[in-house]
């Protein structure tokens, strides 16, 4: 995987303990959409492959860090001491997302109240339809 401008480059050297969405509050403004989607692995299975020196860190929490490429901006990875020796990989960072389904939705307190029914909002294959 890599962020937007390929200065950040990564790949996991496991299978994913499990993927999630999280619909917490933080997520949600740190994203800027309606919930984020992680793939979380072991720590050691994070292996950074160009670009260690571009990577900047936000820590939210004093035990809650954001990783994100100092260039584009695009976030690559979480650590939280609540869940220690795991790395939280942002799906969007990914190369091949469509190997990934989330298996659980935490946090779901925060939750839009719309998210249950995007399943039945209009969907265009491509942008918006011209009709």
């Amino acid at each position: 995987g890599s962020c937007v401008c390929n200065a950040v480059q990564f790949k996991l050297n496991s299978e994913p303990k499990a993927v999630v969405n999280c619909h917490c509050n933080f997520c949600r403004k740190h994203s800027g959409a309606a919930f984020s989607t992680f793939v979380v692995v072991p720590e050691a299975a994070l292996e950074i492959t160009s670009g260690q020196d571009s990577i900047a860190r936000f820590s939210f929490k004093e035990n809650a860090h954001k990783h994100f490429c100092r260039h584009c901006g695009s976030p690559v990875f979480n650590k939280n001491e609540r869940y220690p020796g795991l790395n939280m990989i942002y799906l969007g960072g990914i190369s091949e997302p469509l190997n990934f389904s989330p298996t659980a939705n935490i946090y779901c307190e925060s939750q839009l109240p719309w998210i249950p029914t995007i399943a039945e909002i209009r969907s265009f294959p491509q942008g918006r339809s011209k009709n």
